[in-house]
């Protein structure tokens, strides 16, 4: 009996559409190799890190999406960002080589790992770049530890789960629900990653509007005309930013922006870094 509930619950989840995690634009851009490769520890728990391009050059952190790892960026921005920059990539707890940990999922918990990580590679100061709950992981980390922050790009991000469009979201928590009885189950370390990290889009950011007024650094908001996240919202997180501009692309959906990123992403970035 619990395996035909199981079955059935599974079966349900799968036939509902949710965002996915990586979406590289095209793999024959040419990935660079690897400059530099490790882990940190932060409590005892790793996480697993890459930088790309000249170490002598300024730092680029970006910031993954939900469940994505440190290889999400190859096949887009990362060869045309490593040209430029020091280009640092990261796997969040929970995702590629990094340990899950005990403390659970958090966007608290994963900027503090970056605070580690950042200190670890002795930089003092970095620029952003974030998509969709790395956008989301930016901007928690930007308000909790501005001096560290030079910069912040934001793609496909909100500040609360009421920043995603209905339909949408009824698909993330029908998911996570899923996901949830699964885990609770089976008990499996596979099943519990999988739950948490969906858990994020569930219950997660908790960000305010006024928290985003505390932002200092030019930022840039990117989005799609079709984006998951509301048109609204996200006008008004450029509204509430200070120095915030954005860029929508026209025709772009949620991950789909990233079909555009040669004629819109990466000549975008190079302008808001001052790049010629």
């Amino acid at each position: 009996m619990k395996n035909r509930v199981l079955k059935v619950i599974v079966a349900i989840v799968m036939t509902i559409v949710v965002v996915g995690t990586c979406m590289p634009v095209s793999l024959a851009a040419q990935t660079p190799e690897l400059t530099q490769y490790g882990f940190v520890e932060n409590d005892g728990v790793k996480i697993e890190y890459g930088i790309y391009g000249d170490l002598n050059a300024e730092p680029l952190l970006l910031l993954p999406p939900n469940g994505g790892d440190m290889h999400c960026f190859d096949g887009s921005i990362l060869p045309e960002m490593s040209k430029h920059f020091k280009v640092i990539t990261v796997s969040p707890r929970y995702t590629g080589n990094s340990d899950m940990g005990d403390d659970g999922l958090t966007f608290e918990i994963m900027s503090e790992d970056l605070i580690v990580l950042l200190d670890y590679l002795n930089v003092e100061k970095t620029k952003i770049f974030g998509f969709s709950d790395g956008g989301n992981l930016g901007m928690v980390f930007t308000v909790a530890h501005p001096e560290r922050v030079e910069s912040l790009v934001i793609m496909g991000s909100n500040i609360n789960p009421l920043g995603t469009k209905t339909f949408d979201q009824i698909g993330i928590i029908w998911k996570y629900l899923g996901l949830a009885i699964k885990a609770g189950f089976t008990g499996d370390a596979e099943d519990i990653r999988r739950r948490d990290i969906q858990g994020l889009m569930v219950y997660q950011p908790n960000l305010t509007f006024e928290d985003l007024q505390t932002i200092k650094v030019p930022v840039l908001n990117i989005y799609g005309e079709h984006d998951m996240i509301k048109r609204i919202h996200l006008k008004r997180i450029t509204r509430n930013i200070p120095n915030a501009q954005e860029i929508m692309i026209v025709g772009g959906g949620h991950g789909s922006c990233f079909d555009y990123t040669d004629t819109i992403i990466n000549p975008a970035l190079l302008e808001f870094y001052g790049v010629a």
